[in-house]
């Protein structure tokens, strides 16, 4: 539902129902000097919160994440995003698909 980088959080406000604890959100992270990149509960389905930034060898940072997660992006988001740093996907289907089936099946097992 959230990444927080350096200089900008991705966050899915609305899954914060309470108006009081969304607003406290809001403005800590504001107070931090984040810019807020909103994402819907859509994208969060499609694992836009499952990002991680990075620093590479060179000293630039990066954000890794899926390429579905990428592709839940719109024009706007990538580009605030890429106003920051890079983007670096890579196609983890297979472990978003099943991932969690898998825990099950190890937790069951053992």
């Amino acid at each position: 539902m959230m990444c927080l980088a350096k200089q900008f959080a991705v966050i899915c406000l609305d899954t914060i129902d309470d108006k009081n604890q969304k607003e406290t959100v809001i403005q800590n992270l504001k107070k931090d000097g984040k810019e807020i990149i909103e994402i819907t509960e859509e994208q969060v389905h499609r694992f836009a919160g499952n990002m991680l930034q990075v620093k590479g060898n060179d000293e630039q940072p990066y954000l890794v994440m899926s390429k579905s997660a990428q592709i839940s992006l719109s024009p706007e988001q990538i580009e605030q995003i890429e106003n920051y740093c890079p983007i670096l996907s890579s196609d983890l289907q297979t472990i978003e698909t099943l991932g969690g089936r898998a825990n099950n099946f190890f937790r069951m097992s053992g």
